[in-house]
């Protein structure tokens, strides 16, 4: 009576491959949950424009860029040694239609720490030219989020008028909540650069070297997704 019975696995173990193929990687940004995805909004590049932001670097930038990391932990460390340092890195950036997230998915490998962060995010094909997409960011800490340049050059011309995107304005910082609604479903790519920190103590003019001691960087390219 004591004697133990097999159960069957075989149910468990089925090695019938998914029909459905993989989506993209990482994940574009879309409307699809709210929106019916069926009519594609893609945009031929600007004449004579890059057909993606420049995300190259050469051999001496990558050194100086080794160097300044350097001088920032040693700022770092410094400063954490003192009673009033402020942690001002951003815990979570979503997109606020959508809900999704904008996580180390999309961050490049090698600018993704140090007091710099660079995302590259794709947005869907389906997504209208007249979508809003709102970013929005989350922090512990009572910061300041600047915005301290952008590049909203590459408009999709063939779908928009030019003069809608020449005329956009954003704010020149966010404090407490952060949500900047951005003009990206406009654009075949567009870049942002954010950079956030305690009031009073840095803002865009700050020296880079106190990147990740007195403020954190990021960086958001955006770009159209118009191939499979």
């Amino acid at each position: 009576n004591d004697s133990m019975v097999s159960l069957p696995t075989t149910a468990w173990s089925s090695t019938v491959p998914s029909t459905s193929p993989p989506g993209p990687w990482p994940p574009d940004v879309d409307f699809c949950d709210l929106l019916y995805c069926s009519e594609v909004y893609c945009c031929p590049p600007p004449a004579g424009g890059r057909t993606s932001p420049n995300l190259t670097s050469t051999e001496s930038a990558g050194a100086e860029e080794s160097d300044l990391r350097d001088k920032r932990g040693k700022k770092l460390k410094k400063l954490k040694r003192t009673t009033d340092w402020t942690n001002t890195t951003m815990n979570s950036f979503m997109i606020k239609e959508s809900q999704q997230l904008i996580d180390s998915r999309y961050c490049l490998r090698d600018e993704c720490g140090q007091g710099r962060y660079t995302y590259r995010v794709p947005v869907s094909k389906f997504v209208p030219v007249n979508m809003r997409v709102t970013l929005l960011m989350n922090s512990t800490e009572l910061l300041v989020v600047h915005l301290c340049s952008f590049d909203e050059s590459a408009a999709c011309s063939s779908l928009l008028d030019i003069n809608t995107v020449a005329g956009s304005r954003y704010m020149s910082n966010t404090q407490g909540e952060h949500e900047w609604p951005l003009h990206v479903a406009r654009l075949y790519h567009s870049s942002y650069h954010f950079r956030s920190a305690v009031a009073g103590q840095a803002d865009c003019s700050t020296d880079q070297n106190y990147a990740g001691a007195l403020f954190t960087d990021y960086h958001f390219r955006f770009y159209r997704r118009c191939t499979d």
